[in-house]
């Protein structure tokens, strides 16, 4: 029997104390013999260690059935061009897309590739929990989902994030079909996906660091989320050479 393979795909902007954390959990729950995982560390322009404890989590496991594979930014260029750096460049069966902080249970991997086997082309993990939110939090985003709703007429999913799963021919239909710099790509899979299944999970607390989404750029997501839904407004923002939506730095690049 062939192994399918899955990119663990992870953005990574200065998180060089949650690489290897963020393996050990992971391995526990990727023993599915029926598939080949790939670590797809995307490093977006950091300028800690991120890079270097990358290359020593590869070194590490050379000589084991799980891979790492890394994408290098020449600069910071933000979390959504890491995703699609990750979705556009993934050339697995299936991508799972999750953040390198542990707040997104690595343990849920195997109810995502089960919905796969279900017939899913995506699969939304949805947050039945928050405990490390404030109450001002809670409130806000609530607001603003059923303003979004009930307002604007949004129909995406509810309490989901940018912790998601997508088989092979969704990423391709989404890379050809979104060639904007006006990103939002969560909405973009749930626009063309045929099947999406729910899987839901309680947020844990960071292993390490402090999130970078303060309300400032947690105000100017939703707006991006909103605006995102126009297509004379994604090609108004259209992806030329001068405004990519990131640049690789080929030298620290690698894919297994």
């Amino acid at each position: 029997m062939v192994k399918r393979k899955v990119d663990i795909i992870i953005s990574c902007f200065n998180e060089e104390d949650n690489i290897f954390p963020f393996y050990n959990e992971a391995k526990k729950y990727l023993k599915d013999k029926k598939y080949n995982y790939n670590f797809y560390f995307i490093d977006d322009g950091s300028t800690d260690n991120t890079y270097n404890e990358i290359v020593k989590l590869k070194n590490k496991v050379k000589n084991s059935e799980l891979k790492v594979s890394c994408i290098s930014f020449i600069h910071n260029f933000g979390h959504e061009s890491a995703m699609c750096a990750g979705l556009e460049n993934s050339k697995a069966d299936y991508l799972i897309f999750i953040d390198v902080d542990l707040q997104n249970p690595p343990s849920k991997i195997k109810d995502i590739m089960e919905k796969f086997e279900a017939g899913a082309d995506c699969v939304l993990l949805r947050r039945v929990e928050y405990k490390t939110a404030s109450f001002f939090k809670k409130f806000t985003s609530k607001s603003y989902y059923w303003f979004s709703k009930y307002i604007l007429r949004n129909k995406n999913a509810r309490d989901v994030s940018d912790f998601f799963a997508i088989d092979k021919s969704l990423a391709k239909k989404v890379s050809k079909n979104y060639k904007t710099t006006l990103r939002f790509i969560r909405s973009f899979v749930q626009r063309e996906a045929k099947n999406i299944m729910f899987v839901d999970y309680k947020n844990g607390a960071r292993h390490s660091g402090v999130s970078r989404y303060n309300y400032v750029k947690l105000t100017k997501l939703a707006l991006i989320s909103e605006l995102s839904r126009s297509k004379f407004l994604r090609d108004w923002y259209k992806v030329t050479k001068d405004n990519p939506i990131y640049k690789i730095d080929k030298r620290k690049s690698f894919y297994r």
